[in-house]
C-alpha cells in the first residue's frame, strides 16, 4: 500500500492546489514532500540538475501566510514544480545541459517564471535537458541521460527529458519544457503526460537559452490536461496577450473545456502521419480517434501534399539557427560541446546548405520554401477544427542506443513547428511492453482551449487509457 508521501505524490496539480486552498494539507508539507522524492528518485531517473531546497520551502512557508491570509492566487499557489534548465530561475544556474554556459547564477527570472511566481508556484528544481536542447531523446546532457520512469532502459524523450521523467514519477506536479521540433510532445508521449505546445509566442522566450528563434516554444508538461493548461494561462507573455483578439486570449484557455465534441471536425492526415507506422501504435492511435467519432466528432481525410516538404524546410531553418547559436556560445569552439550535437550539425549543415552557399541566403531560401509549404498546408486544413495524429513512428529506443537511432523521432512533430500552431500531445494507450503512447491535437493558432476541449473530452471519457503510476526505481 502507499503511503502517505506516495499517495500525495499521485495527485494531480488540481487537486493538491485545490486542498492547499481549502487547507486540508500545507504548501509546506506538499514541498517537503516533493523534495524527499527530488533527493530519493531525482539521480537515478536524470532528472534533475538542480533541487532548489531553501528556495523552495521559503516560497511553500510564503505561500501558506498568504493562503492563510485569505490571499489564495489559484490552483498553482504552493504547489511544487520545476523549470526545464533552459530558462533562467534567479539564484540558479542555468546550464542548457552543458558546460559551455560556466556556473554563474542567473540574477533574474526568465519572464515565464516571473509569471510562474506571480501565479504563486513553489520552483523545487531545475530539469536536465540534452545539450543546448539539440536532441530528442534526453539522452544527450553533460549531467547524464534521462530515463523513463516506465522502464530505466528508455529514454525519456528529449529534449525536455528530465521534465518528463520528473512529472510522471511524480517528483514533482508540472514541469516547464520547451518545443523547437518536438521537445515537449515527445517526452510527453514516452512518458504519458499531458504537453502543451503553445502558439509561438504565446510565451516570452526572455532569460530563455535560444537554439532555434524561429521556433522554440516553451509550454507546459502536466499528468493530465487541467493540470497543463492552469500552467500554460499563468505562463502567457501579457504583451502577446494585448496583442491577439479578446476571444482567444489565454483568459478564456478552459472556457470550453467540458462542451464536448459535438460540431467538432477532426481532420486525420490521409498520408505522412501514417506511412510506416508501427502496426501496434498504429491501433492505439486509431482506436482513440474512433473514440473521438465515438464523443461526437466528425472525421474528415485531409491530404496534405506539402507536410514533407513543410517538415524540410523547417529542420533546415533549425538547424541553420542552431549552428549560429551554439557558434556564438562557445566563440567558434564547436568542440565544447558533445561529439553527437557537433555530428548532428555538421549533418544538418550539408543536407541543408547549398555548395559555396552564404549562410544568410540559406536561411532565406528555406524561410521561402517554409512559406510555400505552409500555404499548401493551410489550404488543406482550412476547413477543419483541429488535425489529430500520432506523435512517434514506434516506441522510443533505448538509452543506450539513442545517440544513433534518433533521426526518427521528430518526424511527426516539426511540422507544426513549422507551421506555429498549438498542439496538445495527450496519452492515448499502452503498449505490450508496459510503455506510454500518445497522440498529438493540432489546432489553429491561438485556439489552444479547442485543441484542450478535445484533449479533455478524451480524458475524462470511458475510452481513455487506464492510470497507472511508475514503480519508482532506487538505482540505474
Amino acid at each position: 500500500m502507499a503511503g502517505h508521501g506516495e499517495e500525495l505524490a499521485q495527485l494531480s496539480l488540481i487537486e493538491v492546489g485545490t486542498r492547499i486552498s481549502d487547507g486540508e494539507i500545507s504548501p509546506v508539507e506538499v514541498t517537503r514532500n516533493a523534495l524527499d522524492r527530488l533527493e530519493m528518485f531525482g539521480s537515478a531517473l536524470g532528472a534533475t540538475t538542480s533541487i532548489l531546497a531553501d528556495e523552495a520551502l521559503a516560497s511553500a512557508r510564503r505561500a501558506e501566510r498568504e493562503i492563510g491570509g485569505g490571499d489564495c492566487r489559484g490552483p498553482l499557489h504552493g504547489v511544487p514544480i520545476g523549470i526545464k534548465d533552459l530558462a533562467d530561475v534567479e539564484g540558479a544556474v542555468t546550464t542548457a545541459g552543458s558546460d559551455v554556459f560556466g556556473n554563474r547564477p542567473a540574477s533574474s527570472d526568465a519572464s515565464l517564471v516571473r509569471l510562474l511566481k506571480k501565479a504563486g508556484a513553489v520552483i523545487a528544481c531545475k530539469l536536465n535537458c540534452d545539450e543546448f536542447a539539440y536532441h530528442p531523446t534526453g539522452a544527450t546532457s553533460r549531467h547524464g541521460p534521462s530515463r523513463n520512469p516506465w522502464n530505466l532502459d528508455i529514454i525519456s524523450g528529449g529534449s525536455s527529458g528530465g521534465t518528463g521523467a520528473a512529472v510522471a514519477a511524480g517528483l514533482i506536479y508540472a514541469g516547464l519544457g520547451t518545443d523547437t521540433g518536438g521537445s515537449i510532445r515527445l517526452p510527453s508521449a514516452i512518458c504519458g503526460l499531458v504537453g502543451i505546445k503553445p502558439t509561438y509566442g504565446r510565451v516570452s522566450l526572455d532569460g530563455v537559452r535560444l537554439l532555434s528563434p524561429s521556433f522554440d516554444t516553451p509550454g507546459p508538461m502536466a499528468r493530465t490536461t487541467m493540470d497543463a493548461a492552469v500552467m500554460l494561462r499563468a505562463m502567457a507573455d501579457p504583451l502577446t496577450e494585448e496583442m491577439v483578439g479578446e476571444a482567444n486570449r489565454m483568459v478564456h484557455i478552459a472556457s470550453e473545456i467540458d462542451a464536448g465534441l459535438e460540431g467538432i471536425r477532426i481532420g486525420v492526415p490521409s498520408n505522412y502521419f501514417f506511412d510506416a507506422l508501427d502496426p501496434e501504435i498504429a491501433s492505439i492511435v486509431q482506436n482513440a480517434i474512433d473514440a473521438l467519432v465515438m464523443l461526437g466528432a466528425e472525421q474528415v481525410q485531409v491530404e496534405l501534399g506539402s507536410v514533407e516538404r513543410l517538415a524540410g524546410a523547417q529542420l533546415g531553418i533549425l538547424t541553420l539557427e542552431a549552428y549560429q547559436n551554439v557558434m556564438a556560445a562557445t566563440d567558434g569552439d564547436i568542440t565544447r560541446v558533445n561529439s553527437t550535437l557537433r555530428a548532428r550539425l555538421k549533418d544538418g549543415m550539408d543536407v541543408s546548405m547549398r555548395s559555396g552557399e552564404d549562410l544568410a541566403i540559406a536561411l532565406g531560401r528555406l524561410r521561402a520554401e517554409r512559406d510555400d509549404a505552409l500555404a499548401g498546408y493551410r489550404r488543406a486544413t482550412g476547413n477543419i477544427d483541429v488535425l489529430v495524429a500520432p506523435v512517434l513512428q514506434r516506441s522510443p529506443p533505448t538509452v543506450e542506443a539513442a545517440r544513433t537511432d534518433y533521426q526518427w523521432l521528430p518526424n511527426f512533430t516539426r511540422p507544426f513547428n513549422a507551421s506555429h500552431q498549438p498542439v496538445v500531445a495527450v496519452p492515448c494507450g499502452w503498449t505490450e511492453a508496459g510503455l506510454p503512447v500518445g497522440f498529438q491535437i493540432v489546432a489553429p493558432k491561438y485556439r489552444e482551449r479547442t485543441a484542450i476541449r478535445v484533449a479533455y473530452t478524451f480524458e475524462q471519457s470511458q475510452h481513455a487509457p487506464e492510470r497507472r503510476w511508475p514503480e519508482m526505481p532506487l538505482e540505474v
